[in-house]
């Protein structure tokens, strides 16, 4: 699944550094994640049926990610 990010999505106080670090952790971890706005959405056609399963898997990862940053 593509992702996307924006500071808002971490934080009120979150910058723009602050979110590219975040995307950066989390493309480590083998997400496919980008800046900006935009819808989550299946990028490959196995990933159809599991957008659920996926997002709480990514929403683990977001989660532990932003526990580094102490956001």
């Amino acid at each position: 699944m593509k992702f996307f990010i924006e500071e808002g999505n971490i934080g009120n106080d979150a910058t723009k550094e602050q979110t590219i670090e975040l995307i950066e952790m989390l493309k480590k971890k083998g997400w496919d994640v980008e800046y900006g706005r935009g819808q989550n959405k299946p990028t490959d056609v196995s990933e159809f049926g599991q957008e659920e399963k996926i997002l709480d898997a990514f929403s683990d990862d977001f989660m532990a990610c932003l526990d580094q940053f102490g956001i």
